[in-house]
């Protein structure tokens, strides 16, 4: 299925990207072990069809590399993500950062796959680090829907420049 999609800055429609962020997540904020985000402050890129939004990517640029703090599809498996992602990179290379990278919980597969598949490779697992980010939001579930407890961190990087 074919469908129109247009990606854009996410400060061209920030209001709407927090309701969606607010009704997905429950909260506008993400608690990882690089740091906590607001959506209300993050830069980012929409998806649109139709005047609706269908995927959002936020990140946070650092010294050297381009986190991606969130990524929603909102019909998976028709490149929303993927062309998300491409924006994130295009932009990865004009600022001359040489990674990407983004931090997944250990029950995510569907993310660990979408990563891996597009080049990034698995860095680093941080053990317990949803138990310390409880702390500052306890709504984070125990487990799953998949029923996989949540308990570590994983950190996966794309090289984009040597």
């Amino acid at each position: 299925m074919e469908i129109s999609m247009q990606i854009i800055p996410l400060e061209c429609h920030r209001q709407s990207a927090i309701q969606l962020f607010q009704n997905l997540w429950g909260t506008t904020n993400m608690v990882v072990s690089t740091g906590q985000y607001d959506i209300k402050d993050l830069k980012g890129f929409i998806a649109m069809e139709n005047d609706q939004i269908i995927g959002l990517l936020s990140y946070e640029l650092k010294a050297d590399y381009l986190e991606i703090i969130s990524i929603d599809s909102l019909r998976t498996g028709i490149g929303i993500g993927s062309q998300l992602l491409n924006m994130v990179e295009e932009l990865a290379y004009e600022k001359r950062l040489n990674k990407l990278g983004v931090i997944t919980t250990n029950d995510n597969l569907n993310a660990l796959g979408f990563y891996q598949k597009r080049g990034f490779r698995l860095t680093e697992v941080i053990p317990d680090a949803v138990r310390l980010a409880r702390k500052i939001k306890p709504e984070i579930p125990l487990k799953a829907d998949n029923g996989i407890p949540i308990f570590d961190e994983l950190k996966l990087v794309k090289q984009l420049m040597d």
